[in-house]
């Protein structure tokens, strides 16, 4: 009889559920939408009752579609988010998200209580808009009443297991990108609580997410359509689980993510921050004892999204006519166009930008535009442009010799040959791309059938899972033109740096 592992990944844009069997082929994917609400300048945030909600559709519709039982409900996650909840589970405020730039204005209280590189180094997360951390100093001075009256400090899935359990639950994983988890012992950071005020009662507990937490609640089974004594597997977040559902779990091998936002990662046994004072990339946790340094960018499919909402109409139009996915219509547009754009650049940063910089004010700019240039220039340049800043994190990366030999990708953006073959030509290295698109969703299962015992390690699990389809070699001539292009790129960025702050002082 074959075993089957319902997954669940609660991302930023959509909730996506699937299940899969033990070879890792997918029997049912269903993902919907959850809207991020810019209320005020500076502000994306989330309702967690429309996260909660669409969770358990998701799980409701993959096993209709999919017809089997499964043994396990195992969790990927968004990383960041932070909400303040009461003691009823209500939401005192939305979930704030990485998009989130309001909180940018406590990161100089943070400075000023301790040297961020020893926050870094122990946490494993340079000081940065994007973390609760930030986020929980910036609401105890915005909100002080609300603050002291929550009863938690949440992410996404907790909040989730809240819902669902009647307690919050938090893995290992997704508690180390919020920079409250001590990246050496494992172990919520003394040194974060008290930057942040708060103790960890009001922190979901901490577990390991690659274990069997405990069975699913029969009321939730009954709604979602689950067999009786389905277990829950925490899991980890949905950046550990991209590298484990592309097979990137071992040295030399690198994850490539384009999403709504975009991450380059690799793998250490132990670890591992950046030895300059500048902590240009992270290190958070997989699970298993693995760490994950890397580094993640706002601006990645997002920048696409916005150019096909405001200026994709007529592509949005064919593909309802057609059945063709819009994003593949651009994309195919932009393959019309000379490699680096003919000198179009594009600094994609409409959403602020994390790594390699910590820059809340960065926005986006053209540069170099010309009446030879056309939409597909556009299309073509934005998918550049985060794929620079991805190379950028990278090279830091090599510098404390996390090399790769090659690149494994996933994310929506893996869909596009266009971009698989920029990816190889901007980084000089192969980009294999894999049999299953959605590679949290067969991480978190791989991370499901190890817990279950169907696997005895996560290395079995990925060999047996993780099918490579299709694999992109780099262009000599293309990677010759792209290596001047990105060295102008940052040029162009640093030039700009202090015309952002400026600008940002204008209202």
């Amino acid at each position: 009889m074959d075993t089957y592992v319902l997954a669940v990944d609660i991302g930023t844009s959509n909730v996506k559920a699937g299940v899969f069997s033990v070879d890792g082929d997918l029997a049912s994917l269903v993902r919907i939408e959850i809207p991020i609400y810019y209320p005020e300048p500076g502000a994306g945030v989330q309702k967690l009752s429309e996260i909660y909600d669409s969770t358990l559709r998701a799980c409701e519709l993959a096993l209709k579609q999919a017809g089997k039982d499964v043994e396990a409900l195992s969790f990927s996650s968004q990383m960041h988010g932070l909400a303040l909840v009461g003691e009823d589970g209500e939401e005192i405020t939305p979930l704030i998200t990485y998009l989130d730039t309001r909180p940018a204005s406590a990161l100089r209280s943070i400075e000023l209580k301790t040297d961020p590189y020893r926050l870094y180094v122990e946490t494993g997360c340079p000081p940065r808009f994007i973390y609760p951390l930030t986020k929980l100093v910036w609401l105890s001075q915005l909100a002080p009443n609300k603050f002291r009256n929550a009863r938690w400090f949440l992410s996404a899935k907790d909040y989730v297991m809240l819902k669902i359990l009647g307690e919050p639950y938090i893995d290992r994983s997704v508690a180390s990108g919020s920079q409250l988890l001590d990246i050496g012992k494992l172990k919520w950071s003394g040194l974060a609580l008290e930057i942040a005020g708060i103790d960890e009662s009001k922190l979901p507990a901490l577990c390991d997410g690659e274990k069997v937490l405990c069975n699913v609640p029969e009321y939730i089974s009954s709604r979602i359509g689950l067999k009786s004594g389905t277990q829950i597997v925490l899991g980890a977040s949905d950046g550990a689980l991209h590298s484990v559902g592309v097979g990137a779990i071992r040295r030399g091998v690198l994850a490539l993510n384009i999403g709504t936002s975009g991450a380059i990662r690799s793998v250490s046994e132990y670890p591992l921050v950046d030895r300059d004072r500048a902590m240009r990339f992270f290190c958070y946790y997989i699970g298993y004892g693995l760490r994950l340094p890397g580094g993640a960018v706002n601006n990645a499919g997002i920048g696409l999204r916005w150019f096909r909402d405001e200026f994709g109409h007529i592509e949005t139009s064919v593909a309802k006519l057609t059945g063709k996915d819009p994003y593949n219509i651009l994309t195919e547009e932009a393959e019309q166009v000379n490699p680096a754009s003919d000198n179009l650049i594009i600094l994609p940063f409409l959403s602020s930008e994390r790594f390699p910089m910590n820059n809340p004010y960065a926005k986006g700019v053209v540069f170099g535009l010309t009446l030879r240039h056309g939409k597909a220039h556009f299309i073509r340049a934005l998918m550049e442009g985060c794929l620079y800043t991805l190379k950028w994190i990278y090279d830091s990366m090599a510098e404390n010799g996390l090399e790769g030999l090659s690149i494994r990708t996933g994310g929506g953006g893996s869909r596009s040959p266009l971009w698989r073959q920029i990816q190889a030509d901007i980084f000089n290295l192969p980009v294999e791309m894999l049999a299953v698109e959605e590679a949290s969703l067969l991480g978190a299962a791989a991370m499901g059938f190890v817990a279950l015992g169907i696997y005895r390690d996560i290395g079995e699990a990925v060999d047996r899972m993780v099918k490579v389809v299709d694999v992109k070699y780099p262009n000599p001539k293309n990677h010759n033109k792209y290596v001047k292009t990105y060295s102008f790129y940052k040029k162009l960025y640093y030039t700009l740096e202090k015309l952002y702050i400026e600008h940002s002082q204008l209202d």
